[in-house]
């Protein structure tokens, strides 16, 4: 492998682990009780604002966040615990079909057009792998 593309497999690695350890912390109720499903919010009138609840907000006396705009309630409970693992679980299946493999994608070639399919070595750095970092925040200067 390349020392760009290992350098970029394993800086994904260890961004995908980042957000599934915080996301695992998450999940588990103050009680210390691993809890699933997605987090629920609901307008609170007098506060003026928002709580956002795990799963069941009856089993869990303490909201997960209070927050007072609307839009990052829902930011909030669309990337619940579970929602998060469930994206990590399917980044990490694309870096098993597109990292550090021989395998054929699309990718645009050198005048920005799109080729058909381009053949990609061991050790070769697809757009799939780097539209992966990009999402997690890779950036231009460790390119």
């Amino acid at each position: 492998m390349t020392a760009q593309g290992g350098d970029l497999l394993a800086w994904l690695d260890r961004a995908i682990s980042e957000r599934e350890r915080w996301a695992t912390v998450a999940a588990v109720s103050p009680m210390g009780v691993p809890e699933g499903g997605a987090w629920q919010q609901r307008r609170d009138e007098h506060r003026g604002g928002y709580r956002i609840f795990r799963p069941d907000p009856e089993a869990t006396p303490e909201s997960v966040a209070f927050v007072f705009g609307e839009s990052a309630a829902m930011h909030i409970t669309l990337n619940d615990p579970d929602s998060v693992l469930r994206r990590c679980a399917a980044d990490r299946k694309l870096l098993e079909l597109h990292g550090d493999r021989c395998h054929s994608c699309p990718a645009k070639s050198a005048t920005g057009y799109l080729d058909e399919w381009t053949q990609f070595d061991y050790g070769d750095v697809c757009p799939v792998v780097e539209l992966l970092a990009d999402s997690y925040g890779w950036t231009e200067g460790e390119r």
